[in-house]
């Protein structure tokens, strides 16, 4: 079991949140009806409630917003996604990998997901999910049974993982590296079953992984 936190330019509630930076949201739980619609609890707190209701209605990824109960400066708020928010969504790829959401936060400088995984290929999944969509995700933290690393996979001597071994043989094999290449990141990514982006993420962290481990001065830090 893995269980990764990651900071993710994530465009749910992104307008409502930039009308209201003060403002902190908080997944409570996520529903996905018979009918195929997303429904989800969220806690907002801060003292900008007027924006954030103006946000609301102007939100192009949510609509039928309803608040449930409020306590003071803190309110419980039922948010319907739109067929727009729906595809943005990643939580029916989280429930489709088993994983779990532990916490998950939100402000107008982003979004915060920690999550658990049940393996690597989940995780790499996930994080894919965000390259593929052009959207901007940093892995900030990796725990495997007590063990904090920052990258899926076991490590070779080198430091790199088990999937960035496996992408810089296959760049290797494939061509990928020759003068001029014989393998595009395409036909790359193809070889390793995963997207074009999370290819070259995977071995860009790689190539960084293995110079820092073998040729970069041991007196520098990078």
């Amino acid at each position: 079991m893995l269980l990764a936190t990651l900071l993710i330019e994530y465009p749910i509630l992104r307008e409502t949140l930039s009308r209201a930076p003060d403002v902190t949201v908080t997944w409570e739980q996520s529903d996905l009806t018979e009918d195929g619609d997303h429904q989800l609890l969220v806690w907002v707190d801060g003292d900008e409630f007027a924006a954030f209701d103006a946000g609301l209605e102007v939100d192009p990824t949510v609509t039928a917003p309803v608040r449930v109960v409020e306590f003071g400066d803190r309110r419980l708020y039922q948010l319907e996604l739109t067929p727009d928010g729906h595809r943005a969504s990643v939580y029916p790829l989280v429930v489709e990998e088993g994983g779990v959401l532990q916490e998950v936060t939100a402000t107008s400088e982003g979004w915060r997901f920690r999550v658990a995984f049940p393996d690597d290929e989940a995780l790499e999944r996930f994080y894919a999910f965000f390259t593929d969509h052009d959207l901007e995700v940093e892995l900030r933290k990796l725990y495997e049974k007590g063990r904090s690393v920052d990258e899926p996979g076991a490590r070779s001597e080198f430091g790199v993982t088990e999937y960035q071994r496996e992408a810089l043989v296959a760049a290797v094999d494939a061509g990928y590296l020759d003068i001029p290449r014989s393998c595009s990141l395409a036909e790359l990514g193809d070889r390793l079953e995963i997207s074009p982006n999370a290819t070259s993420e995977r071995f860009r962290r790689g190539v960084k992984t293995l110079i820092e481990s073998t040729v970069y001065p041991a007196d520098q830090s990078p």
